[in-house]
């Protein structure tokens, strides 16, 4: 099995920065690559920009589109099939002595899909500051990344005491995205109070029922953006937003830009 070196993939990467202790680049994948078992030096983490592909890990298989963000802990063997063509990849490379400098231990995250919204919003400031480019750009980098692991470290230690219904509204609400939900009938699907759902709901997702509604379909957005021939306007109606400028003004407050500069992004 191949063990990769330092800011090295199973392609060469179409653009990279270096800083500290950091690699930052983005990959353009075919859809006949490498699918042999590998790992690599350090952790690190994999935005899909474009495409997806098949991962497989020891215990899992994850199907990933545009919008997956994947974190690989150092020495993490995994294999990759089925690319779509033209699939583009954002790798975020952390080196082990930053880890050391910082106090932080990578193996205490036990996630291998990151599926928090609010992370994921974190991580697109990362991709923004790989287009800037400034003289601030590196010292933002590392603060984000900081901010980013301190994150993904308390949400491990909370999710030893996730209640069961959580996992099944997921579930609920991930199929029906577009729909208009309340949380009384929501509560009654669950078997749970209305009002326990209600004080709880924003523990464990950090924000209002409805506004995370939103973060969903915003989401959903993600991956159609990445087909740039679609129009704004067509995305927007079909991820319930009943009007483009509804779904633009959504779309800025949750990820810091319009639609259109994150297709500029990717």
């Amino acid at each position: 099995m191949k063990i990769l070196t330092r800011g090295s993939y199973l392609v060469s990467q179409s653009d990279i920065l270096s800083y500290r202790n950091i690699i930052i680049s983005k990959t353009q994948y075919s859809q006949k690559e490498d699918q042999s078992w590998h790992c690599h030096e350090n952790p690190f983490f994999a935005y899909f920009l474009k495409g997806g592909n098949k991962e497989l890990r020891k215990k899992d298989e994850i199907k990933c589109f545009a919008g997956t963000l994947l974190f690989y802990k150092a020495g993490e063997f995994h294999r990759n099939k089925d690319y779509m063509a033209g699939s583009r990849i954002f790798h975020f490379e952390i080196d082990k002595n930053w880890f050391s400098e910082n106090k932080l231990n990578p193996e205490n995250i036990h996630y291998s899909e990151i599926n928090s919204l609010a992370i994921k919003n974190i991580f697109l400031n990362i991709i923004r500051e790989f287009s800037i480019r400034d003289e601030l750009s590196e010292s933002s980098v590392q603060n984000i990344a900081l901010y980013l692991f301190n994150l993904l470290t308390r949400q491990t230690d909370c999710k030893r005491s996730i209640p069961l219904w959580k996992y099944d509204l997921d579930k609920i609400i991930a199929e029906q995205t577009n729909d208009k939900q309340s949380l009384v009938n929501l509560a009654k699907k669950l078997k749970v109070h209305p009002v326990t759902l209600s004080r709880q709901f924003p523990r464990y997702y950090n924000c209002s029922f409805g506004e995370y509604l939103r973060q969903l379909r915003i989401e959903k957005a993600i991956s159609l953006l990445a087909k740039k021939s679609i129009p704004i306007s067509d995305i927007a109606e079909h991820c319930g937003f009943s009007e483009p400028s509804n779904f633009i003004r959504c779309f800025k407050r949750q990820k810091g830009i319009t639609p259109d500069a994150y297709r500029k992004l990717i």
